[in-house]
């Protein structure tokens, strides 16, 4: 299964406005702007779909925004080719609840000589800018009445200017996708006294089911004898058991199995699992690796119940059309300005450093297994905690350092260079910030770079992700409460 299965290619919608009064090569520069946008819906496998013709007049503008209307589209993506008044862009920006607005520099208006050397030209060709200014300050009019986020792009087709602004958009439409059909299935509630993982989402369009432990017992139960044995075979093979039994690797596999029934016949996309403590009772393994390896698939399985968890893993994975997982923020070192991300085994093997991953007992239950224990691959990676049933959110970004410490057991790696929304922070400071927030204490994380699209993710959500606020140095004076 791949993450493009899971959410489907986007439907981007894509019209030009034109106005006669600018004389500028607005109709060249649709064609531009329509064939780099084909070049990338193509090389991300989403689907562009063009207007039947460009928006010059009222009439115009009405038929292309019940074109827009009737196609279902995940945006509108409006090209200002030249200045025009909010008659043209209303019936537009209405059709559907996404939508952009992009304008570009005035040289793009400009004719080619033969030689290629753009000649002068005395009239302003498009006034594409100011057009754009014009749009964005009309959207709360009642002529407009745009209530949704409408965002605005800047650049020629093919630029980084346009391209950056673009990009997030996309992950945020693939989070918002996911989001907006979700089906979480959490099996056994939360592990007992963490209160705050009993959090529930207020999104519209997340549906949760919950069924009792008993439920994945019985379909563990099910699971066909040689399966678990050729996949407990396979993983060995992959990932070489170091004081893990064979019994131990082949509950992993048999809670694999199940679990990726549970998701598939109800048409779940992600999981929240009750892992501790009847689980290794009741089944004689520990679930971490095969939550884990639900990653793998491209299930995101929260442990312990946590179906915000679920949730944050579902958008980064969408997002950033790779897998996630579930971090602690394990330690803190603030002379190295690095925080200590960990968790007990649950990653997927993609997050894995050169040194691979192996299957280990749990690291406090002597003689229980499996666990994955790795380290994370060096690079970006960025956090997400969705907060308030996803009417908040928290992001945090940084780069995982490749070091071999800590020798501890499990799925770990320092994370340094630290930004919180964007805003370069200390390690003390995002700790503190997390703390005074109250936030539960998992995030999901993903590789990469992703801030300014999951921020467009929260924003269309209709939710506010929390600010960087001032943190008092607690290691001097100390403070209580909110900062």
């Amino acid at each position: 299964m791949s993450v493009v299965s899971v959410t489907g290619p986007l439907r981007i919608g894509f019209v030009t406005v034109i106005r006669d009064a600018f004389k500028g090569g607005a109709t060249a520069l649709s064609r531009r702007a329509q064939a780099a946008l084909e070049r990338q819906a193509s090389a991300d496998g989403d689907l562009l779909l063009s207007a039947p013709e460009p928006v010059t007049d009222v009439d115009a503008a009405r038929r292309v925004g019940a074109w827009a209307a009737e196609h279902e589209l995940d945006f509108l993506l409006i090209l200002h080719a030249t200045f025009a008044t909010g008659d043209l862009l209303a019936p537009l920006v209405r059709a559907v609840p996404q939508a952009g607005v992009w304008a570009v520099p005035e040289a793009e208006g400009l004719p080619l000589e033969r030689n290629g050397v753009r000649p002068e030209m005395r009239p302003l060709p498009l006034n594409s800018l100011c057009g754009l200014n014009m749009t964005l300050s009309l959207l709360d009019h009642p002529a407009v009445g745009k209530a949704e986020p409408v965002k605005w792009y800047w650049g020629a087709p093919g630029s980084e200017a346009f391209a950056r602004r673009w990009r997030a958009t996309l992950g945020a439409l693939r989070g918002l996708r996911a989001l907006r059909s979700a089906r979480v299935l959490q099996i056994g509630g939360t592990a007992p006294a963490f209160y705050r993982l009993e959090e529930r989402p207020v999104l519209a369009g997340v549906h949760v089911d919950s069924v009792p432990l008993e439920m994945l017992y019985a379909r563990m139960a099910d699971v066909n004898e040689a399966d678990v044995r050729a996949r407990a075979r396979t993983w060995s093979e992959a990932e070489p058991p170091l004081g893990a039994s064979e019994a131990h690797v082949l509950v992993a596999a048999r809670t694999e199995l199940a679990l990726s029934a549970l998701a598939r016949e109800g048409d779940y996309q992600a999981l929240a699992l009750r892992c501790w403590p009847e689980f290794a009772e009741a089944c004689g393994g520990m679930a971490c690796a095969a939550v884990g390896a639900m990653a793998d698939r491209f299930v995101p399985t929260a442990c312990e119940g946590d179906v915000m968890g679920a949730l944050s893993m579902l958008a980064l994975q969408a997002l950033a059309r790779a897998p996630s997982a579930l971090m602690d923020l394990s330690d803190l070192d603030p002379e190295g300005d690095r925080l200590l991300l960990w968790h007990c085994g649950n990653a997927p093997i993609a997050f894995a450093a050169a040194t691979g991953a192996r299957l280990t007992t749990h690291f406090n239950r002597d003689g229980t297994g499996v666990v994955r224990d790795m380290r994370l691959a060096p690079g970006p990676a960025t956090g997400l905690r969705l907060l308030a049933g996803g009417e908040r959110a928290v992001i945090v970004s940084g780069s995982l350092a490749d070091t071999s410490e800590p020798d501890v057991d499990g799925v770990r790696a320092w994370w340094r260079d630290l930004r919180w929304d964007g805003t370069r922070s200390t390690a003390f400071e995002v700790v503190a910030r997390l703390l005074d927030a109250r936030l539960p204490h998992h995030l999901a994380l993903a590789p990469g770079e992703h801030t300014e699209a999951v921020h467009e993710l929260v924003v269309r959500l209709g939710g506010q992700v929390l600010p960087p606020t001032r943190v008092r140095d607690a290691l001097r004076s100390p403070w209580l409460g909110p900062a």
